[in-house]
């Protein structure tokens, strides 16, 4: 038996693992019994925890190949650390009208994080150093489980998704907060638009289905009209907005919150930007291969 404890947090997914020290070193047995638990249940919460940058990214690496992020401005320390605030990397509190902030905004939209890249990524790790105090409203981060909501498309939809493929592109954040710099031609020449299916299959689930696509990387659908694709675009996101297959986190000072990136949307919960610091850092685990939909044999590729 491990000696840490383990606790459901929502009747939908995600379990929470309490007196665990994520700044040491895992055995092989935790190891793999911490990806088992990740696989059953999508979403971990170590809770307690106060790790430095260079711990965040030994213990992701138990789980994969870090993720390296090209894009400027937003790392600390490291080009595998994101760092996810509305503070400074000298501690100012920044306004809402500040460039890092307004690009932070477009992660209130439903998405998985690196859906724009060819590989997208397996499962992101976010530590809360600053939380907002419990009588704030907002500030939380909301998931979505998509097997479920595939599960309960109507079979017409579902026939209708069948070949389809978005366009997911990183610049498409500058359509939404035109006022933000345009991307730099490094970070164009590193992260060109990609299509990827609407329905995934998961060959390490018997080829389970989900619906995967996001809100905040694109609106076009291959092969139809940008009208065309776009109503559709927005049917699938009030789908998974009025979806009841949801867990919202609440955080607390410590948490290190583990989502799989591959079967969740997520989106950070609105709050008061300029009363409130909000200070993250993100590891991400690298992708293993392109995703696969129904139009190909999984058997062959």
């Amino acid at each position: 038996m491990p000696n840490y404890q383990i606790n459901k947090i929502s009747d939908q997914f995600g379990v929470e693992v309490i007196g665990l020290d994520v700044s040491k070193n895992l055995n092989e047995k935790d190891t793999k019994v911490l990806k088992n638990l990740f696989h059953r249940n999508h979403v971990i919460v170590f809770r307690d925890q106060n790790i430095s940058d260079e711990e965040q990214l030994s213990f992701t690496e138990n789980f994969g190949e870090l993720e390296i992020y090209p894009e400027v401005d937003k790392t600390k320390d490291s080009q595998k650390t994101y760092h996810v605030a509305n503070v400074n990397l000298d501690g100012k509190h920044l306004t809402d009208k500040d460039e890092q902030v307004i690009f932070q905004k477009v992660n209130q939209r439903w998405h998985t994080d690196s859906s724009y890249r060819f590989i997208p990524s397996y499962a992101s790790l976010l530590y809360g150093i600053e939380v907002l105090p419990d009588k704030a409203n907002g500030g939380e981060t909301e998931f979505v489980n998509m097997f479920r909501v595939y599960e309960y498309l109507d079979e017409k939809l579902k026939t209708k998704l069948e070949y389809l493929h978005m366009v997911h592109y990183y610049e498409f954040g500058r359509r939404m907060f035109p006022n933000l710099p345009p991307v730099s031609e490094f970070e164009k020449e590193n992260i060109p638009p990609v299509s990827h299916p609407l329905i995934r299959l998961h060959p390490e689930r018997n080829n389970s289905r989900s619906l995967f696509f996001t809100a905040n990387a694109g609106n076009e659908i291959g092969g139809m009209t940008q009208e065309e694709g776009s109503c559709l675009h927005k049917k699938l996101v009030d789908i998974v907005s009025d979806s009841a297959f949801k867990y919202k986190h609440r955080w607390k000072k410590g948490d290190l919150l583990m989502w799989d990136n591959r079967c969740l949307l997520h989106r950070a919960v609105p709050y008061d930007i300029n009363k409130y610091r909000r200070v993250f850092r993100r590891t991400t685990v690298a992708g293993s291969t392109a995703i696969k939909g129904p139009c190909l044999d999984p058997e062959i590729i």
